[in-house]
């Protein structure tokens, strides 16, 4: 989820409070009210307070690959995936990765906190579904895929 989602869910959740005073405003006295009001509130101050996080993290500038080619191979049942930087390349960037040809082994991916990592598993990802689509078919899937700067 990004910030923009992370904000979203804020606005649900104070939207979520501020129907529920309208519901109950009319009842005074009301404890059962004051407690759900309590609890609301309580969601929207932990919604923010995680948005707040977020935006306190800083911002890392990490080295976009020009572009990351993906091979698929066969004997062991795994993409292999070249990443490309232009040079000089930045000190300490993946530039390999094999990853089992898998949903689990993909979607695993996506949740690695370095952002090349789950970069190169959406694009695995999007070759995995189109050489699935292909062999669906019955056409012969393709052997590799170049995904240039423009399409990451």
């Amino acid at each position: 989820m990004d910030l923009e989602g992370v904000a979203r869910w804020v606005r649900e959740a104070e939207r979520a409070r501020d129907n529920r005073d309208k519901s109950y405003s009319s009842v005074e006295g009301n404890r059962f009210g004051d407690i759900v009001r309590e609890e609301l509130q309580r969601e929207v101050y932990r919604r923010r307070r995680v948005m707040y996080d977020l935006q306190s993290v800083p911002r890392v500038a990490t080295a976009r690959p020009e572009m990351i080619l993906v091979v698929y191979n066969a004997r062991s049942a795994s993409y292999e995936c070249r990443i490309f930087y232009k040079e000089p390349r930045p000190a300490g960037v993946v530039e390999q990765l094999s990853i089992e040809a898998g949903w689990r082994a993909i979607l695993d991916l996506r949740t690695d906190p370095d952002p090349i990592v789950r970069l190169t598993s959406e694009k695995v990802e999007e070759f995995h579904v189109l050489r699935n689509r292909f062999s669906g078919e019955g056409a012969p899937a393709p052997g590799r895929r170049v995904f240039y700067a423009n399409e990451l």
